[in-house]
């Protein structure tokens, strides 16, 4: 009874360990393509941010914390989970306004919206910023 018992116990530890080490795998995967994405477009200034929305996925879309960074070429919101990517070629921007309102959502608080249009496919996204002015003056 006492060897059946020590059995059960081990393959759970067996697979706790497992499930410890896939879970700092995949934060370190997560972490590394994070910094490269980053880095591919030198960023000049970078901070913490949340995507409130995506324009062209309409309104029923989760928002998601990342990164949000822009250096010479392009603006770039990096976020981890869901892992996703939104690159913007800076001469594609057309505006940068303030609001709290975007795609029927409402915040307490200015959020700071980018249009952009890429070969006649116009898009925008909100993005939750600490300084929604820092980052229009950046963009102009």
């Amino acid at each position: 009874m006492v060897e059946i018992l020590l059995s059960i116990v081990g393959g759970v530890l067996l697979i706790a360990v497992g499930l410890v080490v896939l879970g700092y795998v995949k934060v370190r995967s997560l972490r590394t393509r994070h910094r490269r994405s980053l880095a591919a477009i030198q960023p000049t200034h970078s901070e913490p941010a949340s995507l409130v929305g995506l324009a062209s996925e309409g309104k029923l879309q989760s928002r998601g914390v990342g990164t949000l960074a822009v250096g010479d070429s392009h603006l770039v919101f990096v976020q981890l989970v869901p892992e996703r990517e939104i690159l913007v070629p800076r001469d594609a921007i057309t505006s940068s306004r303030a609001t709290r309102h975007f795609l029927g959502k409402t915040t307490g608080t200015d959020l700071l919206v980018v249009t952009w249009d890429v070969s006649g496919l116009a898009d925008a996204a909100a993005f939750a910023v600490p300084d929604v002015e820092g980052w229009r003056q950046r963009l102009e």
